[in-house]
């Protein structure tokens, strides 16, 4: 069973035992994920109950969780809260899922500034989502062409953007290859589409982009029952698709770390 590294779990309900969590991991061959904090209503008291109940658990596991604050950009004082978590608490990042706010907004720049400040990454959704009513109309890839202005915000787009996957590759194109943004944006394969669209999606990503481009996410859990099959899957992809054993290790595993800690992104 390969190791993995997971950039995208979600704090479930109940689950507030990092020892529990541990245990999880070790027995899914999981060494370290980011974890995001529950959902929380769109008020700065309620972000910064959700968030300080993430740095809990993140404190006690010895360096293999990550902690991401969930958050809405656009609550009043959420910059001041985005320092807190970073510097205060100790998290690694944050976030966000566009929900009646575009990321191209004026009113967003505080957060970039803040995010470039402070060298910290931020994953945000993208693409189609199953719940909150219509807001997909708010998470295409294309939108967040935007943080070509901020050099130094590593981010990364949860789904390979589906269904505008060939957006989503197009923009990564923009930051490797068109700018020579090595290292600022990375696509996060997390599932959401079906297998025929994320096997064509992944075809066209190892043939276009850098492997170190791609990250794996499972939007599951190692606690979840199914999940290490829910991770073959895109092991088997990668196998069918002819990916060298290398490029494996890199998308599931060894890029987690460019992410999360990779030196400030330049332009060559």
């Amino acid at each position: 069973m390969e190791t993995i590294n997971d950039c995208h779990v979600h704090m479930a309900e109940g689950v507030r035992d990092a020892c529990a969590i541990l245990k999880a991991m070790d027995a899914a061959a999981v060494d370290e994920i980011i974890l995001f904090s529950p959902e929380a209503e769109d008020t700065l008291d309620a972000t910064r109950e959700a968030t300080d109940a993430l740095a809990r658990i993140v404190k006690e596991a010895h360096g293999r969780l990550h902690g991401f604050a969930r958050l809405n950009p656009t609550v009043h004082g959420i910059t001041g809260e985005i320092r807190r978590a970073i510097e205060g608490l100790g998290l690694a990042g944050i976030k966000m899922l566009p929900k009646k706010w575009y990321p191209y907004e004026d009113r967003l720049r505080p957060v970039y500034e803040t995010l470039s400040a402070l060298g910290a990454p931020v994953l945000f959704h993208s693409g189609i989502l199953w719940g909150h009513g219509a807001s997909s109309m708010y998470c295409r890839p294309a939108f967040y062409e935007v943080l070509l202005e901020y050099p130094n915000v590593r981010f990364a787009l949860a789904h390979i953007g589906w269904p505008w996957t060939d957006e989503c590759l197009a923009l990564a194109g923009r930051f490797w290859l068109g700018h020579g943004r090595h290292g600022q944006m990375y696509v996060d394969i997390t599932p959401g589409a079906p297998r025929a669209w994320k096997v064509d999606a992944m075809r066209k990503a190892l043939g276009y982009l850098p492997p170190n481009a791609l990250m794996y996410g499972s939007d599951s859990a190692p606690w979840r029952d199914g999940y290490r099959d829910w991770v073959r899957t895109d092991f088997d992809i990668l196998q069918e698709l002819g990916a060298a054993p290398a490029t494996v290790r890199q998308v599931m595993h060894d890029n987690f770390h460019e992410f999360l800690k990779g030196a400030a992104p330049t332009t060559v």
